[in-house]
């Protein structure tokens, strides 16, 4: 489906002024770090959706009917854009990747993927160019803006490694760069693969620094999966969650059988509240 049609004007010139307008799906997003301050975005209401860990295999029909299921409760939910994030397959074979973004692309409003481990053909800080060509992405750590609110997405830069997964020092430098060019006052929402709430299993090791980066911004939430369970923490009045996967063939880390998607919402005051979204 075209993103770019559910972008407003003045969206889409503040996203092009970010920097390089690359293609997500159609969408202008920066897959680079900022070229000037996106000040004067009017910031509107917004309700976010998010999915995470599909483990799509090829020739395994139950692993696309479930995902499917939820996308189409997910449509029926509606919202103003889709949080992918991550494990959409699970050997990070284009095949299963392929296979995840033709689900995905039955969503009937944008979405925005970040990869997981199981999107990796590699281990450490291989480049992985297979998940930035199959969904279209300039790189796969990106920025743009929909309703006034900056959304950043990366990818830790860790592969295949499923745990203690710091973010990488290339990524750090990237995260901090884009940072520069958001004024203060406008409203962040991060989101990746692996989870940054205090206690969650999985847990960024490096969190406190990636914090430190956002001290004098204002970010509202840290979305995430991996940890295939229900999570909710608030650290400086930043919401942190994970999300129960949303798998035909893998069950919860937790040991809960309850499977969906997370909903968010932005207030017109700022304030974030979420709520999971069983789907049987």
């Amino acid at each position: 489906m075209n993103i770019m049609k559910n972008l407003t004007r003045r969206e889409f010139l503040g996203t092009m002024a970010a920097g390089v307008a690359g293609t997500i799906i159609g969408s202008a997003i920066s897959g680079c770090s900022n070229q000037g301050h996106l000040s004067g975005l009017a910031f509107k209401p917004i309700k976010i959706l998010e999915l995470g860990d599909m483990h799509i295999v090829t020739d395994n029909d139950k692993a696309i009917a479930y995902p499917r299921k939820v996308i189409q409760a997910m449509n029926e939910e509606g919202g103003d854009l889709v949080l992918a994030c991550g494990d959409m397959g699970t050997n990070g074979l284009r095949s299963e990747l392929e296979l995840a973004k033709g689900v995905l692309d039955e969503l009937k409003m944008p979405y925005y993927p970040v990869i997981g481990n199981h999107d990796a053909l590699y281990r450490g800080e291989q480049e992985e160019t297979l998940f930035s060509e199959i969904f279209s992405l300039p790189q796969n750590n990106y920025h743009f803006v929909k309703n006034g609110v900056h959304f950043i997405g990366i990818s830790h830069g860790c592969g295949k490694a499923f745990r203690k997964n710091s973010v990488r020092p290339k990524v750090m430098v990237w995260i901090k760069e884009t940072l520069t060019n958001i004024p203060g006052n406008e409203p962040i929402v991060f989101f990746s693969h692996y989870p940054f709430g205090e206690g969650v299993r999985y847990q960024t090791p490096n969190s406190a620094e990636v914090l430190e980066l956002f001290k004098d911004k204002k970010l509202l939430a840290m979305i995430s999966a991996h940890f295939h369970g229900n999570t909710e923490r608030r650290e400086n009045g930043i919401l942190m969650t994970t999300t129960a996967c949303c798998s035909g063939t893998r069950g919860n880390h937790d040991g809960t059988k309850t499977k969906g998607y997370r909903v968010f919402h932005i207030d017109n005051e700022m304030n974030v509240t979420t709520e999971f979204k069983e789907v049987k």
